[in-house]
């Protein structure tokens, strides 16, 4: 399946890494005196060093931006009901749209084999299911 956000991603990230601006154009302290130049993902890669922006505060960072968007659409889908001792949650009008959150597909991939190698060694599903279509 063609996913846009997914194939965007990895040409900016193919641009990155081919794109390369020369010393001249670069303060001193971002010279490299080797290769003439630095390619723009070496040159977010030092100012995220030089902001003290690790990769677990950028994740941090998607991770809230996921939950706003999600908390955004739960507040415009929930559904309640009205009764004497007060108001209850009741459903939600339609599914969660998670097509625009941030996602590391890496991550997610090692989660979903962490669960079925849990449910395997749990005796919730064995092998044969796993070949069942």
């Amino acid at each position: 399946m063609f996913n846009a956000k997914q194939e965007l991603a990895k040409l900016e990230k193919a641009i990155m890494e081919t794109l390369v601006v020369p010393n001249s154009w670069l303060p001193e302290e971002m010279h490299d005196h080797k290769r003439g130049g630095r390619t723009l993902s070496r040159l977010n890669q030092i100012c995220d060093k030089r902001d003290g922006l690790t990769e677990h505060a950028k994740k941090q960072i998607a991770k809230a931006e996921n939950i706003e968007k999600m908390r955004k659409q739960v507040e415009e889908k929930s559904i309640y009901h009205t009764h004497k001792g007060g108001t209850d949650f009741v459903d939600l009008d339609g599914e969660l749209d998670w097509s625009d959150n941030n996602v590391d597909d890496q991550q997610l991939t090692k989660n979903m084999q962490a669960l079925v190698g849990g449910m395997v060694n749990g005796g919730l599903i064995d092998a044969d299911d796993l070949l069942e279509d």
